[in-house]
C-alpha cells in the first residue's frame, strides 16, 4: 500500500470520548451490562458482593478499544431538572483508521470509525445515532518537521523560559526515544490551563506505539516519520467549550455531528489560545543612560529580539539605506552597524535570557512559526 503525505501543519483531530445514548442503542455482548463479582482462584470462590459492570477492553495490534457504560446529568427541558443518564461511552481514536491513521478523524472517515465499533459486536447503533452522541476529551493534534532532535528539544526550552510563573504547570522529559514537554497534567487541566503536549512522533511511535507503527504504517512511512514532531491540545469539558466560545476561539459544540462541522481554522485557533494560556510577557531591560536616539534604537532592537530576530537579521534594515552617492551611504551604513552592533551587545549581555534567545532564535523560530509563536 502507497503511503500518503503525512499533513503538516494542519490541525487534525486524534482522539475523544463518545457518550451515546443508552436508550438508543442495542446491547449484543451482555458483559457490557452484567455486575461483575471478585473471584478467588485460590480458594475457587466468588465474593458476593456486586460491583458495577466493567468496560470491555479490547487490543489489537497496537489499539486499545474500551467501550464502557456511564451516567451524567443531563437537563431536561420539560421537568427543567437534571437527570442522571445511561450513555455508552466510547474512547474513540484515530489509530481505528488503521492504514489511515495521519488523516485524523473527520467527517469524511468518521463512518468508518462507527463500522469499526459495530464489528466488535457489543452493541448496535444507527449511523445517526452515533452521530448524537455527545463528545469531550477532544485531542487536537499538528504534525510538525524539525530539523533534529536537538533543535526540537531547544524549542521545548524556549517554551518553557516564556511561561514565567506557571512553569510549575510544565513537565519536560528528555530521554532516549522520549522528548516532550507537557504543559499541566491530563487529570488537573482546568480551561483557563488546559492540557498541550509537544512530543517527538518519531521516537513516539518506534517506542511506544511500536507495535501499531510496525503492523500498519511500517514501511511505507519508514521514511515520512524522520524527526517528526506532534502538538496535542485537549478541549476537556463543557466548561472548557463555553470558554473558547466566550473569547471567540471556536464555535460551542456538543454532538460529534456539531464537532465535525467545525473548520480547520478555529481547530488551528484552539491550539494557538491554548498554548497563549501559558505564556507571560516578558519583562524588558531598561536602557542605560543614552542619548534620545540610542534609546530609541536600544528600545526598537529589544522589540525585534523579542519577535526572533538576530544580530543578522537586523543588517538588511542597515543595508536598505540610501544616501546621496555611493560614498556618503558606505560611510553611514558603516556608522550604522557598528552602533546597531554596540546597542545589539549590549542589550544581550544585560540578560541571560535574552542572550539565550538569540542564540535559539533562528532554529526555534523555524519550528515555532507554525503556532504564530513571538518571542
Amino acid at each position: 500500500m502507497e503511503a500518503k503525505k503525512i499533513p503538516i501543519n494542519i490541525p487534525l483531530t486524534d482522539s475523544f470520548s463518545l457518550k451515546i445514548p443508552f436508550h438508543l442503542c442495542e446491547v449484543v455482548d451482555l458483559r457490557l451490562t452484567s455486575q461483575t463479582a471478585v473471584y478467588y482462584e485460590s480458594l475457587d470462590a466468588v465474593d458476593c458482593e456486586l460491583f458495577p459492570p466493567k468496560p470491555l477492553k479490547f487490543e489489537i495490534n497496537g489499539m486499545t478499544i474500551r467501550i464502557g457504560l456511564c451516567e451524567i446529568p443531563i437537563f431536561d427541558n420539560e421537568t427543567k431538572e437534571k437527570n442522571q443518564t445511561k450513555f455508552i461511552n466510547l474512547t474513540v481514536s484515530s489509530k481505528l483508521l488503521k492504514y489511515r491513521y495521519f488523516e485524523g478523524i473527520n467527517k469524511n472517515n468518521i463512518e468508518i470509525l462507527y463500522k469499526e465499533f459495530l464489528d466488535f459486536k457489543v452493541f448496535t447503533c444507527s449511523f445517526e445515532t452515533f452521530l448524537s452522541g455527545y463528545i469531550s476529551d477532544v485531542d487536537i493534534c499538528i504534525n510538525r518537521y524539525s530539523n533534529s532532535p536537538q533543535c526540537f528539544e531547544d524549542a521545548l526550552h524556549v517554551l518553557t523560559a516564556q511561561c514565567g510563573n506557571k512553569q510549575k504547570h510544565l513537565h519536560f522529559v528528555s530521554q532516549p526515544n522520549n522528548l516532550g514537554l507537557a504543559f499541566n497534567k491530563r487529570d488537573y487541566a482546568k480551561p483557563s490551563i488546559p492540557f498541550i503536549k509537544f512530543y517527538h512522533k518519531e521516537f513516539e511511535l518506534i517506542s511506544k506505539s511500536a507495535e501499531f507503527y510496525n503492523f500498519y504504517l511500517f514501511p511505507q512511512y519508514y521514511h515520512a516519520i524522520k524527526n517528526l514532531t506532534r502538538i496535542e491540545v485537549t478541549i476537556k469539558n463543557y466548561a472548557h467549550k463555553e470558554r473558547l466560545k466566550k473569547f471567540g476561539v471556536c464555535p460551542q459544540f456538543k454532538t460529534l455531528e456539531e464537532y465535525l462541522q467545525i473548520s480547520q481554522k478555529d481547530l488551528y485557533n484552539v491550539v494557538i489560545f491554548s498554548i497563549n494560556s501559558y505564556i507571560e510577557n516578558k519583562a524588558r531591560q531598561k536602557a542605560p543612560n543614552l542619548s534620545p536616539t540610542d534609546h530609541l534604537i536600544y528600545e526598537l532592537i529589544q522589540n525585534c529580539v523579542f519577535k526572533g530576530y538576530d544580530y543578522k537579521a537586523l543588517l538588511p534594515i542597515v543595508d536598505s539605506f540610501k544616501g546621496a552617492n555611493a560614498q556618503s551611504t558606505e560611510v553611514a551604513k558603516s556608522r550604522m552597524r557598528k552602533k546597531v552592533k554596540e546597542l545589539f551587545d549590549l542589550l544581550i549581555h544585560k540578560d541571560v535570557k535574552i542572550q539565550s534567545e538569540v542564540r535559539h532564535n533562528a532554529h526555534v523560530l523555524e519550528y515555532l512559526n507554525f503556532i504564530n509563536f513571538k518571542l
